[in-house]
């Protein structure tokens, strides 16, 4: 470039030459003796912001999510890591390098369940070119209700296995049921009960609740923001067994007998 001396100085966009031994040399136009150069090297280097996730997310266990961000300059590849301790540490890696070009990075989430969580993306050549979600993000289990989730159709006193799924790591769940079809769940019917691996089971003696609109809720026992309920409602009925006559005696005609 050329630049009016008189001003010593000259506004400079500086280039997508990355590296580590970078010198620029000044020169007179009308007398290529007339030069000097900078005394040493100095660097040039990329630049990288995280997008997403970058503050008050809340990611599901094993969902699928973009991890995203920008970059300035030619960075080959990125580290990418996450921290529970809000960005204390990240002694977890996502992925030791993934081509920064994309800008985005598929992750499965992990049973990493907490309320601290941030990302951290890293040029994996140099590691001061680096950035890190800008505040905590969330991730949580999950439950799905599989059994009864509508349609059904329950006896009082019958003996039925109410079902579940989950996603992360907790210990335990509460089990409700609701028979205005999930407007309310008043009556409980565990207030904590194992939740299983990656399923769940708890058999239930029907309560005497007849009603055609019952559903049934399950919740994390340390998280009520993690529950599923049954989808559609299902019925609790009574029954009858008739005991008299009940076959083998004859009855006589004109006599009194009861029908129990």
């Amino acid at each position: 470039a050329v630049a009016d001396a008189s001003t010593e100085t000259y506004p400079w966009s500086v280039p997508d030459a990355i590296g580590s031994a970078l010198r620029v040399k000044i020169t007179d136009t009308t007398n290529s003796t007339v030069t000097d150069t900078s005394d040493g090297n100095f660097n040039i280097k990329g630049a990288l912001e995280l997008t997403s996730p970058n503050g008050t997310e809340l990611w599901i266990v094993d969902e699928s999510r973009n991890i995203t961000w920008n970059r300035t300059g030619s960075i080959a590849n990125v580290k990418l890591e996450y921290s529970v301790n809000g960005g204390g540490a990240y002694p977890n890696v996502i992925t030791n390098s993934t081509d920064a070009s994309t800008g985005s990075y598929g992750w499965t989430v992990p049973d990493a369940i907490g309320t601290q969580l941030r990302v951290r993306v890293t040029d994996t050549t140099n590691p001061t070119v680096v950035d890190t979600s800008d505040a905590n993000f969330e991730i949580k289990g999950s439950l799905t209700l599989t059994s009864p989730n509508g349609n059904e159709e329950w006896l009082v006193d019958s003996s039925h296995p109410i079902t579940w799924s989950k996603t992360g790591t907790f210990a335990n769940v509460k089990l409700e049921y609701s028979t205005n079809s999930g407007s309310g769940y008043d009556n409980v019917i565990v207030t904590s009960t194992g939740a299983g691996a990656a399923t769940g089971s708890y058999d239930w003696t029907v309560d005497d609740s007849i009603s055609k609109d019952v559903r049934v809720r399950v919740t994390n026992a340390d998280d009520s923001a993690v529950s599923d309920t049954s989808d559609a409602d299902f019925k609790i009925m009574g029954s009858l067994t008739l005991t008299a006559p009940d076959g083998g005696v004859p009855w006589v005609v004109d006599e009194s007998r009861e029908i129990t």
